[in-house]
């Protein structure tokens, strides 16, 4: 026991030095590095949010070096950490896991508890967002165990949260009651948290069937908290329905059902459904269910069934590069067999090479033996007898050495049948796997040709959802073109002209090839949809917004200016959400910054409009535009794009946008594409 406290002491003491020597270094900075690590911070934030990469890539690198240069470890991997977390949200997922272990690899390293506690919890995040829930629990659990060892009085209620969601998801409820009271009776907590953490109360609660008494219990705590914060959180009007129905107080459920928004249509119609079946009015909720399957197929099943297409597509080319894998190594094997015969070829000639060299010996036994024979009968011709019998002696080796011969003979004969039947054979196994492997060649060049096949009906298909058929509005000048980075992408632009009203976008779905398309069609179906209830720029982008983040899992987005046209009077009204800037008479178009769409539900989105943009040209394009790179990665910028536009700023829209993808083209010269490319053009006169 004592030895158990001599360290815990030795280990208090050693952090307690470490925090002096952390707040001595910070001392130490001087005020240019300070205020430089300021902005710098702010800037980070900024760029995130606008997701202009280069700029907050750059912003990083500079904010870890000056943390590296002060000592400031908890600055360097928050950075590190944001890092992470921005590549796996908008670069590349599978990069960013890569990232996330390297920054473990560093951390454990340099000894960083903290280093350490990021690396788990960074993986825990991108684990959930890819519903990998065993995985992200492990590493919450681990960046928690660090919180308690080494930074005691860190808040740990965001971690407590994040494990929450993953027990709710994986069913294990009494787990989430445990996080939920750690939440609440830790000191550290805020009151956004504790919100939180009474939301997951209630939904468990609900979800387990527990009795009312306990239920009403949390829900008044709950709503005391409310009050306290001074607004609700995501869960409020699921908490609200969930207890109007525990007290069959179905006024009140009507009430929520009614205070859902018209843009969450899906939902509103669900809950209804709900309402009248415990109102017991069978036929009002099956009719309402009927109209909520209705409109949520009429939403999903396109997307369902170009998934389920785009499944068997990847899939079965999955298939398709295993075969060719084993036909490869078939192939290597053919290889080995006949390396195999090869040498026991010639092993076989060494073998009857030996053989021919002691038949050779044994000539030459036999004429030593005359020779002798014959020098005896000189020397000692009086010894008949002897010569006589040397005579014979040398007759018997002679018979001897003759057997040898016919024996060696024959043995050889044996060994060239037994190699010709081996050769046959070994041949014949080697035509008839040549047979297989052309067999597996022309099935493996069907399937390729069925994918090129399906894949080239994929993009007709998508192509054929933007619109190539334009107004002839008469005074309206507009054209647009989409060149996909890949078979599919995920690009889209979208005209819909009401009476003398022009609502139009153009939208960049994150990442690029099927799962981009998935997303670009329904983008395209929500933007025409809501079109027809003349909703505003910004409420179309909020009612949007709402729709895409549900259930997004896999962290998908999309960013689309959105623009609403009166054709008489010229007056222009817009919302961009985390997109390009539009270029207005050569000029970029100072906007607000919205979010993109998908990420996070109930957000708002700001509008802005121009008086009247009458004879004036509006140019409206993707990044795959501005960011085309040759051979060498240049890219064709900014500037050279606003230059060009002011040289042909009075051209018609379709000769502008032709001439300006083959200066694009030219600047490529033959690289692939990085990104989809689209641009829209119009001017109303």
């Amino acid at each position: 026991m004592t030895k158990v406290l001599n360290i815990r002491l030795y280990r208090w003491l050693f952090s307690a030095i470490v925090l002096l020597m952390l707040s001595t270094d910070m001392m130490a900075m001087s005020t240019a590095d300070s205020l430089k690590l300021r902005q710098l911070r702010k800037d980070m934030y900024q760029f995130y949010s606008r997701r202009r990469t280069n700029d907050f890539l750059n912003t990083i690198s500079q904010l870890k070096a000056l943390a590296r240069q002060n000592k400031l470890e908890k600055e360097y991997y928050k950075a590190y950490g944001n890092e992470i977390i921005y590549t796996s949200s908008y670069i590349h997922r599978g990069k960013a896991i890569e990232m996330a272990k390297h920054l473990f690899a560093e951390a454990e390293r340099e000894h960083s508890s903290y280093g350490l506690y990021t690396a788990n919890y960074v993986l825990g995040t991108i684990h959930t967002a890819l519903s990998h829930f065993d995985e992200s629990a492990s590493h919450l659990h681990d960046a928690l165990e660090i919180l308690k060892e080494d930074y005691p009085d860190e808040n740990r209620a965001a971690l407590y949260l994040a494990l929450s969601k993953v027990e709710r998801a994986r069913g294990n409820r009494q787990q989430v009651l445990k996080y939920v009271e750690h939440v609440l009776t830790d000191p550290k907590s805020n009151n956004m948290h504790k919100m939180s953490a009474l939301s997951y109360k209630c939904l468990v609660l609900y979800d387990m069937k527990a009795s009312v008494e306990e239920q009403d219990k949390a829900y008044a705590e709950r709503e005391q908290m409310k009050k306290k914060l001074g607004h609700d959180d995501n869960f409020g009007y699921v908490i609200d329905f969930n207890e109007a129905l525990l007290h069959d107080d179905l006024e009140w459920a009507q009430q929520v059902v009614d205070s859902l928004p018209e843009a969450n249509k899906t939902t509103q119609l669900h809950y209804y459904s709900r309402l009248y079946y415990a109102k017991k009015d069978y036929k009002k909720a099956y009719d309402y269910y009927l109209k909520y399957r209705h409109l949520f197929d009429s939403l999903n099943n396109d997307e369902i069934r170009k998934t389920s297409l785009d499944m068997g597509v990847m899939l079965d080319k999955a298939r398709i590069e295993n075969e060719a894998k084993d036909l490869r190594l078939a192939n290597q094997r053919l290889e080995m067999d006949q390396i195999a015969h090869q040498l026991e070829e010639k092993r076989l000639q060494e073998y009857a090479l030996s053989m021919a060299i002691e038949n050779q010996r044994a000539r030459l036994e036999e004429m030593e033996a005359s020779r002798a024979n014959d020098s005896l009968m000189a020397i000692n011709k009086e010894r008949e007898l002897s010569e006589f019998q040397s005579k014979m002696d040398a007759r018997e080796q002679a018979e001897r050495a003759r057997q040898l011969k016919w024996i060696a003979a024959l043995v050889l004969t044996i060994i060239a049948l037994v190699f010709i039947v081996v050769y046959a054979l070994s041949r014949r196994k080697q035509l008839r796997k040549l047979r297989e492997a052309y067999d597996k060649l022309e099935e493996t060049t069907s399937a390729k040709e069925r994918i090129e096949s399906e894949l080239r009906i994929a993009r007709n298909i998508q192509m054929a959802m933007v619109p190539h058929l334009f107004p002839k509005t008469k005074g309206l000048d507009i054209y647009a073109s989409m060149t996909p980075a890949k078979e599919v992408g995920g690009d889209l632009y979208d005209f819909v002209e009401i009476d003398d009203i022009l609502y139009f976008c153009l939208g960049d779905v994150s990442g690029k090839g099927v799962p981009a398309a998935l997303f670009m069609s329904m983008s395209a179906r929500l933007f025409r949809t809501l079109c027809k209830y003349r909703l505003t720029p910004a409420e179309i982008a909020k009612a949007m917004n709402n729709e895409l983040a549900q259930n997004n899992d896999n962290g998908m987005f999309v960013t689309m200016f959105i623009g609403l046209l009166h054709l008489k009077t010229g007056y222009l009204e817009y919302c961009n959400a985390g997109h390009n800037p539009p270029i207005l008479d050569g000029e970029f178009i100072q906007m607000e910054a919205n979010a993109p769409l998908g990420l996070w539900e109930n957000l708002e989105y700001e509008g802005e409009a121009l008086g009247d943009i009458s004879g004036k040209q509006l140019f409206v394009y993707s990044d795959g535009l501005n960011e085309a790179e040759n051979h060498d990665h240049d890219q064709y910028s900014d500037d050279r794009l606003l230059t060009f536009i002011r040289e042909h700023r009075n051209m018609e829209a379709h000769q502008l946008i032709d001439l300006l993808t083959e200066d694009v083209q030219t600047h490529v010269n033959g690289a692939a594409p990085s990104d989809d490319m689209t641009m829209l053009c119009l001017r109303e006169n």
